[in-house]
């Protein structure tokens, strides 16, 4: 199946397993790929990859913290594939999560302001950068990635919840605001994407409603389905790829 025949997708965020993944999965469904990454040497390899297995990928570095270099990643991306109407933002600030994003009385300010700007403001960045493009050719894809975290409270992980919820409104705005001019946005919230000697597996495998945990082919399908014809009706909507582990309408 490709559904993607020929279409310019730029990712923002396509190292890492669930970038790579999605990367992977679009071009084999014929799109065109331009995987970007704060990681350029991981990005690299990605679009080597697919170049390997026939299709068409290109890399470029992307810092979603770094607003210029968004602008400067989509300017080489178009000037390589011409006007782009599909874009997945995937990037976050991952690391930051795991070693700094505390509660509320214990987070610190920086770490809460980078991870905003990182995972929330860095997407509208993202995003700004591709609607004009869109509004012109009276169509678009935009897939963000958003998390079960928008919708739970914890004691910890506070920024990384709520640049989630706000991309989940984002989400909302965009296909509000240009849903009529033939533009989609939605949002894939993925369950655990573990590798198999993850730590606690079987905690995790306790909590869900399936008999496995994610893979990231799981959420690359769901990404590939949203940018393409056979998600046109499909608008505004955060889709959770869990196993049913969140069980939310």
């Amino acid at each position: 199946m490709r559904r993607l025949e020929g279409q310019a997708v730029f990712v923002a965020g396509g190292a890492g397993r669930l970038g790579t993944a999605t990367c992977q999965r679009l071009a084999s469904e014929g799109a065109r790929v331009f995987v970007t990454d704060i990681d350029e040497a991981a990005a690299q390899s990605v679009a080597q990859s697919i170049v390997e297995a026939g299709g068409e990928g290109h890399s470029g570095y992307l810092d979603l913290a770094d607003h210029a270099s968004i602008d400067a990643a989509y300017t080489q991306a178009e000037k390589m594939l011409g006007p782009i109407l599909r874009l997945h933002g995937n990037g976050a600030a991952l690391k930051l999560m795991y070693e700094r994003d505390l509660g509320a009385l214990d987070i610190d300010i920086e770490a809460w302001e980078l991870t905003l700007r990182t995972n929330l403001t860095g997407h509208l960045a993202c995003v700004r950068r591709a609607l004009p493009a869109m509004i012109e050719a009276g169509e678009g894809a935009i897939v963000l990635t958003s998390s079960g975290a928008a919708h739970t409270a914890e004691t910890i992980r506070l920024a990384y919840a709520v640049s989630k919820a706000g991309i989940n409104q984002l989400v909302r705005h965009i296909a509000h605001t240009w849903g009529k001019q033939g533009v989609r946005c939605n949002a894939v919230a993925p369950g655990p994407v573990l590798p198999d000697d993850f730590p606690n597996m079987d905690l995790y495998k306790q909590a869900m409603r399936s008999h496995r945990v994610g893979k990231g082919d799981d959420i690359a399908a769901m990404v590939a389905m949203l940018l393409s014809a056979d998600g046109e009706w499909i608008n505004g909507q955060i889709l959770s790829v869990d196993g049913g582990m969140s069980m939310r309408s």
